[in-house]
């Protein structure tokens, strides 16, 4: 199966030139301001791509950001599926997806099965893709603890825009997909393509 990964888009998901695939996955922050209309349009986007399956996690842009609440806790368009500490197979690949932790994530972290093969995740694990320019890490380490234990073929994640890329770790290929760079505001960074049988 073909997978097409990215992350952080940020309201400016109609900027992309997405390839063909089987599965789009998007690991959070589909809003910029975090707001009803943001989160519209892109359900809206979304739900006429042409993939099979499209899932997406909460990134921590996308909460209002009055009363802080989750914008993506509503019924997902037909065709999207939203995991929300909770996983899916697809044609035997299980996929877990963990959104953006409202404290250090570390009982998120805990409950990701053991035979995941994709990990989604907004934030990243400590000292992989997470640095910012001229700025320490800032990855999760409880969440690397996990990744370790778990060894999924792929672990996607974004929020740490500046250190978009892929990384192969031991078992596990590492990707920072995030598409939108602030500074420009606009997406400067294409998804990334994977396969798995």
């Amino acid at each position: 199966m073909k997978f097409v990964a990215l992350s952080d888009t940020h309201g400016f998901h109609r900027q992309l030139n997405l390839p063909a695939g089987d599965v789009l996955l998007h690991a959070g922050d589909v809003c910029d301001r975090g707001n009803e209309v943001e989160i519209n349009d892109f359900l809206v986007w979304l739900g006429a791509l042409d993939f099979e399956y499209k899932i997406i996690i909460r990134g921590n842009h996308d909460v209002d950001l009055r009363s802080k609440q989750s914008l993506l806790d509503i019924d997902m368009p037909e065709g999207i599926v939203q995991l929300n500490n909770s996983g899916i197979l697809i044609k035997n690949i299980p996929i877990w997806g963990v959104p953006y932790p409202t404290n250090d994530g570390s009982e998120d972290w805990e409950s990701i099965p053991s035979n995941t093969r994709i990990l989604m995740t907004h934030q990243p694990p400590y000292s992989i893709l997470d640095k910012p320019p001229s700025s320490p890490s800032k990855g999760s380490k409880s969440l690397l603890r996990h990744v370790k234990l778990v060894k999924p073929d792929v672990h996607l994640f974004g929020h740490i825009h500046a250190d978009y890329g892929q990384k192969k770790v031991e078992e596990t290929l590492f990707i920072n997909g995030s598409a939108y760079r602030q500074s420009k505001k606009m997406i400067v960074n294409q998804p990334v393509v994977f396969s798995l049988d």
